[in-house]
């Protein structure tokens, strides 16, 4: 099983890596075609858009996976142990109840948009790029509560 999330994890990593290079190297591309051709990708500017919100919900499940996320936990830092698993546990079905409230919306609002689908780019309709949103929600969901399970990390000193 260790073996398998390792294997999930860098997979995870690298499609990360590719998402940001695919970004970076477009904005360059377009960059280029703008300036020294004056000419432009006319599907750039909603891939650019879209693939920003895959590597915000891409790296949203990397840094919930590495316990990375925006927390408070100046409180639970001073807490015994048991409370803190109490608080832990509470916090993290919390986050994952809200997220499982945004991946039902997300799915509400791709199903609204598949019942007029527009088109995205040439030959992909509009609703293929909102496919991260309920999946996305719905693995944080799922990384939220596998976490509420995790030991307590050792304090680290502020730096």
């Amino acid at each position: 099983m260790k073996r398998l999330l390792a294997w999930l994890h860098r997979a995870e990593d690298v499609l990360l890596a590719l998402a940001l290079a695919g970004l970076l190297l477009l904005a360059l591309v377009q960059i280029v075609l703008r300036v020294g051709f004056d000419e432009g990708l006319s599907w750039a500017e909603p891939v650019s858009r879209a693939g920003v919100l895959w590597l915000a919900m891409l790296g949203a499940l990397g840094a919930a996976r590495q316990q990375r996320h925006i927390a408070v936990d100046a409180i639970p830092r001073l807490l015994p142990d048991g409370a803190w698993r109490a608080v832990h546990v509470l916090t993290q079905f919390a986050a994952a109840a809200v997220c499982v409230w945004a991946a039902w919306l997300g799915w509400g609002l791709l199903q609204s948009e598949r019942e007029f689908p527009l088109a995205f780019v040439p030959g992909v309709e509009s609703w293929v790029p909102m496919l991260i949103l309920p999946a996305g929600f719905g693995l944080l969901a799922l990384r939220f509560v596998i976490s509420s399970f995790a030991p307590r990390p050792e304090d680290e000193p502020a730096p």
